[in-house]
């Protein structure tokens, strides 16, 4: 009799509290219909770990947006006017300090040089005949046996062969340089660009003879830009004692690549 008198209560709140009381039922039976079961385990407790917080120091670092470039392009060109005979470097290839890279037509050069000695020789001659003309005449004008005419053409003589034979040398040490121009070598080791002129080409010495680059990578440069900004917020922060710059500007360079592995070796700063 109670559990219709309880229904026939569900159902006039049904009927006035509509789909809703199907759960409110649920509730309320729920409890009478579940046995008494076991009270529920103490959950364990929690472990809680403490840390000491303290002031210190900690590394600071900063990325820049780097390009590298050589420490030391040299341009190779030619020092005198002649033929270009061939090349013999590998374009892009390493060549090493004293690698003899051009070389050029010797024929002309060498022909330069033998003329120059030629008149060295020639002048070198007339220097011997001056002294030993300017010899026999100092102990006849001693003796007042010529004149002090004939003494003086003899010594102007002598010391005018002996600049003509400084002269000769000159030209001769000049054809020599000339002939060694014709071999063109690396003055540095590094890797090699590519050649401006071909074999059979003519060249011009000086600004036209420009026929390569050298650019030494050992070491290499890493150029990179810090913007105004940030140069004014770093002066700030180590002015406030925020940031704390090393003594000696001695600063710890790690290059990393562009795919993202780090190059084995670090750099300093060096302006």
């Amino acid at each position: 009799m109670a559990l219709a008198s309880m229904a026939h209560r569900f159902g006039r709140i049904h009927h006035l509290a509509g789909p809703g009381a199907l759960v409110l039922l649920a509730m309320i039976l729920f409890p009478s219909c579940d046995k008494k079961g076991e009270p529920a385990a103490p959950r364990a407790p929690l472990e809680i770990s403490a840390i000491r917080i303290a002031l210190r120091d900690v590394p600071v670092r900063f990325e820049f947006v780097g390009q590298t470039e050589s420490s030391h392009l040299v341009e190779i060109r030619a020092r005198i006017d002649g033929y270009l005979e061939k090349r013999l470097y590998k374009e892009g290839g390493l060549v090493k300090a004293g690698e003899v890279m051009f070389l050029m037509d010797r024929r002309p050069f060498e022909a330069a040089l033998q003329k120059a000695r030629g008149q060295l020789a020639v002048q070198e001659a007339k220097l011997a005949n001056a002294t030993a003309n300017l010899a026999r005449i100092r102990p006849l004008a001693a003796k007042d046996a010529v004149s002090q005419k004939a003494l003086d053409d003899a010594v102007a003589q002598e010391q005018e062969s002996r600049a003509a034979v400084q002269a000769a040398q000159a030209q001769a040490r000049e054809a020599e340089l000339n002939l060694s121009y014709t071999v063109i070598t690396s003055p540095v080791t590094g890797l090699a660009s590519q050649a401006a002129k071909q074999e059979g080409s003519y060249i011009t010495g000086g600004p036209g003879g420009f026929l390569t680059t050298v650019a030494r990578i050992d070491p290499i440069r890493v150029n990179f830009s810090i913007s105004e900004n940030e140069w004014l917020k770093f002066r700030d922060e180590v002015a406030q004692g925020r940031l704390r710059m090393p003594s000696t500007e001695d600063f710890e360079i790690e290059v990393v690549l562009a795919d993202g592995s780090v190059f084995p070796k670090t750099g300093r700063v060096s302006f």
